[in-house]
């Protein structure tokens, strides 16, 4: 057979086989083109049993791995807070390490959508898991811990957003039709967050069957924590200290006596630990710790972010307080050395995560623990004129990392 006539046969071939196709899909049932697709899943043919509240509940921890907290909230607090510089190279973190802050700032418009998404996530379980059968629980407890550690989830991520924005929209629903919400005052988002949590508090468990994950979870301790912190914020001294004192009364929690264990890698969900975000090397690293450890641990020469200042180096040095100056800042020569002009040869750099892992660490981060709740213990103590009961809970924090009792006296 010439090329010619094997080109021929080859074209007849194919427009055989088109000719059948063709018939074949005029041939095909409308119904069967009309099929909806099984992953086009709704609210509406979602939320029917028991496995799709969890899958739900996850779904809205999983906001919790969004870049705000990876990321952004530690960038936020720390360099407005003076204990970090922005560094990077992203003019919108020397914005806000500046307080200068445009309306096109791409991180404060990521934070704000994030945050918010993450209500989303927690409102979608609020609204639907109520519907679906008690009976469709094994467990006849279940139903009420799901709403419970989601009103939490809620609150959560309305504290960081009040704490920075002040006023804001109050969305409680997804079904609300007022998509163009007002803000509402900052005293009325308090008020949520306490109606939150406070009902959370009355549900929630102190630890979960599967307690290694009990750390990355809603418990009462948790909730009870979280309202200490928010009573604070709203100046409510004697409201935060009992909830400070619920937190303490609590077995389950105690201060690791090593204060280096917080920060190496090999003690996640320790016995100080309140509520901790939960990472691991299988697909949910925290990919920001990347960014900030130094090029000994990253083996990359990016410029990193959040480098500590001077001002934070020099206050740990002059109150001798070595063991957590070295357990939260490695201090070495910068990678290449032209991103850090002023000191290239000694640098320091973020510690308190060892394990980068390139851009997928297993390190977890605690976003409230004991040490945390007994200084703002104290802290109430002193705005309710009890000095001398606050004085005893400063000295605790400091014996543990070797250092002095505090010589200050007065409420000043």
């Amino acid at each position: 057979m010439t090329s010619n006539e094997k080109r021929m046969t080859q074209n007849k071939l194919i427009a055989f086989i088109a000719l059948i196709l063709l018939i074949n899909a005029s041939s095909c049932k409308k119904d069967f083109l009309n099929k909806l697709p099984q992953s086009s899943l709704t609210t509406a043919n979602f939320y029917k049993n028991a496995n799709d509240a969890e899958t739900g509940l996850n779904g809205a921890y999983d906001a919790l791995q969004q870049e705000y907290y990876i990321w952004d909230y530690q960038t936020n607090g720390d360099t407005r807070a003076d204990n970090c510089y922005a560094g990077g190279d992203n003019p919108t973190n020397f914005q806000i390490d500046n307080f200068q802050v445009t309306t096109v700032n791409g991180n404060i418009q990521r934070d704000w959508q994030q945050l918010f998404n993450g209500i989303m996530r927690a409102n979608a379980v609020l609204d639907n898991v109520p519907n679906i059968a008690d009976d469709a629980f094994t467990d006849p407890n279940r139903k009420n811990q799901i709403l419970a550690e989601a009103k939490f989830l809620r609150a959560f991520h309305y504290f960081h957003l009040v704490t920075s924005w002040g006023g804001l929209p109050l969305t409680l629903s997804l079904n609300d039709a007022d998509i163009y919400k007002v803000r509402s005052t900052a005293d009325e988002i308090y008020a949520q967050i306490e109606k939150d949590l406070l009902e959370s508090e009355a549900i929630l468990p102190e630890t979960f069957a599967d307690d290694g994950q009990t750390r990355g979870r809603a418990t009462k301790g948790g909730a009870e924590a979280l309202l200490a912190k928010v009573y604070a914020q709203e100046g409510k001294y004697q409201e935060c200290l009992d909830y400070c004192n619920k937190v303490l009364g609590n077995s389950i929690y105690s201060l690791l006596p090593d204060y280096t264990q917080l920060f190496d890698g090999n003690h996640n969900n320790n016995s100080e630990a309140i509520f901790e975000l939960q990472y691991n090397s299988s697909g949910e690293g925290d990919w920001g710790i990347q960014l900030m450890t130094p090029p000994s641990l990253t083996g990359d020469s990016w410029i990193k972010f959040n480098t500590p200042t001077h001002d934070l180096i020099n206050t740990f040095r002059a109150e001798g307080d070595s063991i957590r100056l070295h357990a939260s800042v490695i201090i070495e020569p910068a990678n290449p050395p032209a991103q850090y002009l002023s000191e290239p040869n000694s640098v320091p750099f973020i510690g308190k995560w060892k394990h980068p892992n390139g851009w997928n660490s297993p390190d977890d981060v605690m976003m409230i623990r004991l040490a945390d709740i007994i200084l703002l213990k104290a802290e109430a103590l002193n705005n309710l004129g009890q000095t001398d009961d606050a004085i005893p809970l400063i000295n605790q924090i400091r014996s543990r990392v070797n250092l002095p009792n505090t010589t200050a006296t007065t409420q000043d």
